[in-house]
């Protein structure tokens, strides 16, 4: 889809269906302008040559590094309308594509993960679950 105002873009991006996948990148160059984000790019290193690698989860799949930290992209449920037995909201349940996607990027690392963004898991009832190993025969 093509735009031939800005403002159509910033539109599409805050109300369009699609379009809030672009609100990050809409609310940067608003942010900062086109002339700064260019001239940051093209002071990018490249990869190999990089102490850093910053990416998405989804990009990551298959990729390994001698250590990892996860962002704060991966947001506990919201709590439900259910309260435990000291009030609190019941977190939802962790959401199954949410859930594989974190695992992907927490096995990213060689030796040392910086859990960051996922440390809400310690405090959620589904976090904790674990499955047992069967004896082998």
């Amino acid at each position: 889809m093509l735009f031939p105002i800005w403002g159509e873009l910033q539109d599409y991006a805050v109300h369009g269906p699609a379009g809030r996948d672009l609100l990050p990148l809409v609310n940067l160059v608003d942010k900062h302008g086109m002339d700064a984000i260019l001239a940051a790019v093209n002071h990018l290193t490249d990869e190999a040559q990089a102490h850093v690698t910053v990416s998405t989860a989804h990009k990551v799949k298959g990729r390994e590094w001698p250590s990892a930290r996860i962002a704060d992209d991966f947001q506990s449920p919201p709590g439900s309308d259910q309260q435990d037995d000291s009030g609190h909201p019941i977190p939802r349940p962790i959401d199954d594509v949410e859930a594989r996607l974190a695992y992907v990027a927490v096995t990213r690392t060689r030796t040392r993960l910086d859990i960051g963004g996922l440390a809400w898991i310690d405090q959620h009832p589904g976090g904790m679950q674990t499955t047992a190993a069967s004896p082998l025969p």
